[in-house]
C-alpha cells in the first residue's frame, strides 16, 4: 500500500513539474501575431508624431527669434488641430500642437515686448 501511495504522490509530483514547465515556455515565448488596422494606425500615428517634432524643433531653433517666422508656425499647428480635431486616436498630436502654440504664442509676446523696450530706449536717448 505505501508502495502503490508513493508512486501515485511521484506520478502527480511529475505532472505538476511537467504543467509548470510548460506554463514557464509559454510565457517565455514571443506572441505572434499580425498587426490590425488600429495598431497600425497607432503606430504611423506615433511616427508621424516623432517626426514632426523632431522637424519642428530644428525649425523653431533657426526661427526663435523672428516673430514672422513663428507666427508661421503657429498656424501650421492651427491647421493640424483643425484637420485632426475630430480624430480621438490623434489626441496626443493636438495635445502637443495646443502645447506648441501656447509656447510659440508666449515667445512672440516676449519678442514684441524686446522690440518695444528697444524703441523705448531709442527713443529716450536724444
Amino acid at each position: 500500500m505505501k508502495r502503490i501511495v508513493a508512486i501515485v504522490l511521484g506520478v502527480l509530483v511529475l505532472l505538476a513539474a511537467a504543467m509548470m514547465l510548460s506554463v514557464w515556455r509559454a510565457s517565455q515565448e514571443p506572441v505572434a501575431h499580425t498587426p490590425g488596422p488600429l495598431e497600425i494606425g497607432r503606430t504611423e500615428l506615433r511616427a508621424q508624431l516623432d517626426d514632426a517634432k523632431k522637424i519642428e524643433a530644428q525649425t523653431e531653433q533657426q526661427d526663435w527669434n523672428s516673430t514672422a517666422n513663428l507666427r508661421a508656425l503657429v498656424q501650421g499647428h492651427e491647421q493640424r488641430i483643425a484637420k485632426l480635431k475630430d480624430n480621438s486616436q490623434a489626441a496626443e498630436i493636438v495635445a502637443y500642437d495646443r502645447d506648441a502654440v501656447t509656447r510659440l504664442e508666449k515667445r512672440i509676446t516676449e519678442l514684441a515686448e524686446q522690440q518695444a523696450a528697444k524703441a523705448a530706449e531709442q527713443e529716450a536717448q536724444p
